[in-house]
């Protein structure tokens, strides 16, 4: 069987869009901490309301940070490994499917399978965030999927396997590109800026 994976060669999809994001919240949205008022006129009564839509703000704005810059940046460490490891033994770095198989199993499959059950144990925090923990289940089990036919086709050396593997990567890039997009939405929404191009900011900076 001739060279494996003609998407071998492949970047950190989901680390590209999670360890690289920043929070951008105008200062007049800036939420002050001491809530120690016991006055109980009408006028301080909607005051602390107004003050608590703005916590609320604020807590959203938290958990997209937590979920971006944390929860999907555990998936993305195993993810890189697995994809670098790939990458060693793919593409223009193809020797034999004997050196791919060893790769795959010893190291590429079980980084992956790491970075599914970090997927898999995200909680959303926030209603919002809940369709965005799906999706990156159903990215990271579509490449897990991907990477266990290509496994599956070496044992068998079925060149229709490793066409099946090849379309369940595109299908994984697409999703992820969704993701990204609506990630990016759900951000502005909640005025955090959706940079790939800068470095993330730590949750305990807000």
């Amino acid at each position: 069987m001739k060279k494996l994976l003609g998407l071998a060669l492949i970047t950190a999809v989901l680390l590209s869009g999670c360890g690289e994001v920043q929070i951008s919240i105008n200062k007049d949205q800036e939420v002050e901490a001491e809530t120690g008022s016991t006055k109980k006129e009408k006028v301080d009564l909607i005051s602390d309301e107004s003050e608590n839509e703005k916590m609320k703000e604020a807590d959203k704005q938290k958990a997209i940070l937590q979920f971006i810059n944390e929860d999907i940046y555990k998936v993305a460490e195993y993810e890189v490994v697995a994809f670098q490891s790939l990458a060693s033994v793919s593409g223009v770095n193809y020797t034999d499917d004997q050196t791919v198989y060893r790769e795959l199993t010893t190291i590429t499959i079980p980084a992956y399978e790491k970075a599914l059950n970090e997927a898999q144990g995200i909680e959303a925090g926030i209603p919002e965030l809940e369709e965005m923990a799906d999706r990156v289940v159903t990215a990271t089990q579509t490449f897990y999927d991907a990477l266990i036919l290509e496994k599956k086709a070496i044992e068998d050396q079925d060149e229709g396997l490793i066409n099946e593997s090849n379309t369940k990567m595109e299908e994984y890039y697409k999703l992820v590109d969704a993701y990204h997009s609506d990630m990016e939405l759900l951000a502005e929404e909640y005025n955090v800026t959706y940079d790939l191009n800068e470095p993330k900011q730590n949750v305990e900076e807000l």
